[in-house]
Parts: C-alpha cells; sequence; structure tokens
C-alpha cells in the first residue's frame, strides 16, 4: 500500500450495519444451537469460552480487554 493510501476507519454508519448484521447472525445460531444438549452443557461447564464463538460475543470481549488497558495506561 503506497504512502498515500491509508487504511481508512470504517465510517460510523458502516460500523453500526456490521453491528447489526453481527447480531443477526448471532441470533439465528442462538436459536438453532439454543435446544441443543451439547451446547447447554458446554455453557455450564465454560460459560466463557462456549459463548465466544458468538460474533457479538467476541466484540464485547475485545471492547472490555481495550477499556481495561486504557485504564491502566492512565
Amino acid at each position: 500500500m503506497t504512502a498515500k493510501k491509508k487504511l481508512k476507519k470504517p465510517s460510523a454508519l458502516g460500523r453500526i450495519v456490521d453491528a447489526i448484521g453481527a447480531a443477526g447472525r448471532d441470533a439465528d445460531l442462538a436459536r438453532r444451537s439454543a435446544s441443543d444438549p451439547a451446547f447447554r452443557r458446554g455453557v455450564q461447564s465454560d460459560r466463557r469460552a462456549t459463548l465466544s464463538k458468538f460474533g457479538t460475543v467476541k466484540h464485547a470481549l475485545a471492547d472490555r480487554e481495550r477499556i481495561e488497558k486504557a485504564k491502566k495506561k492512565t
């Protein structure tokens, strides 16, 4: 990539659209896996690892880690 072409941060509207799309996909996945006995056992034994396959949970965990790093810096 050249110096003139820098990676731009996606627009606010684009980020909102991505978040809504991820939430819809996760809702569909949650509906399908809610009745799965193996999924329920996984949630009971290791909630964070099991739920981290959802995109919105991954985003929330990344945001939480970013906030914690920012608090440590200040």
